[in-house]
């Protein structure tokens, strides 16, 4: 039951954190779908929808400090998570794939090449936090900021913003070409909303557990979802700040990004987890 509720909440906080997400990493205002249209009239529709409610199970299953379902084996489960946010990106992925527009289809593949590339990083970042064993001594700290700093830099390739937003030089509507509007607003709410999901799932593995324990049990979970949402909006504000001024990147640079930049220290992170 308690996951139920959980997962309820989560519909109502995924489009809370897609908006703050836009807004505060890409200093813009996102279009919310003016209808269901979309999603019954086209594979990108569905698709689109298919992402969103995997969005929002990933907030559910992730573990939140005094997460009231903490006791599920499907929190924090580190397969369940990774399965259900990887198909969360890479379901949307296969229509701009398969889209018989050539020029479609290559943007849609730089968006996936790129997204892949600063997901591996974000993911090994989260399983140092999450599940490497770090703790929580002045000792593991060094570890746990490695490990946050690198994901952090990977996390705009994974959602596709800044300096590795979509393709466009070919054409303006990039992996969306010959959509229409209402179509365009539910893939890009999509697309807002399984990044949102991927920085939060990044950020509650770098809070402490007990995040809000000192307070009576009551208070407690309220405070701690307070604190992490807290901490969530600081951490879109810090990579909109970064990639503001950054100008857009090709696929080869943006690969180096995360692969010379972003994983050195992610791997830094797990030596230093494993040796202290």
């Amino acid at each position: 039951m308690d996951l139920i509720l959980t997962a309820a909440l989560a519909l109502v906080l995924t489009p809370a954190l897609a908006l703050a997400f836009v807004g505060l990493a890409e200093r813009r205002a996102l279009e919310l779908p003016r209808s269901l249209a979309a999603v019954a009239g086209s594979a990108d529709g569905l698709t689109a929808a298919a992402s969103l409610l995997l969005a929002a199970a990933t907030l559910a299953l992730i573990p939140w400090p005094l997460h009231p379902a903490g006791e599920h084996p499907w929190v924090g489960h580190p397969v369940v998570l990774w399965a259900v946010i990887e198909g969360a990106f890479l379901v949307p992925l296969l229509p701009g794939l398969l889209a018989p527009s050539p020029l479609a289809a290559r943007a849609a593949s730089r968006e996936a090449q790129i997204s892949v590339a600063g997901r591996m990083v974000v993911w090994l970042a989260i399983g140092v936090a999450l599940w490497g064993g770090a703790g929580w001594s002045p000792g593991d700290l060094p570890g746990r900021l490695l490990a946050l700093a690198a994901g952090l830099m990977a996390l705009p390739a994974a959602a596709g913003i800044g300096p590795f937003g979509p393709e466009r030089s070919l054409s303006p509507s990039g992996a969306e070409e010959g959509l229409d509007d209402e179509a365009i607003r539910l893939l890009r709410f999509a697309r807002a909303a399984r990044a949102a999901t991927l920085m939060a799932t990044l950020v509650v593995a770098s809070l402490p557990p007990r995040l809000g324990g000192p307070l009576p049990l009551p208070a407690a979970a309220p405070a701690a979802l307070a604190l992490s949402l807290g901490a969530y909006a600081a951490a879109a504000l810090a990579i909109g700040r970064a990639t503001a001024d950054l100008p857009r990147t090709t696929l080869p640079g943006a690969l180096r990004w995360c692969w010379a930049r972003a994983l050195p220290l992610a791997a830094a992170a797990l030596v230093y987890v494993i040796a202290v």
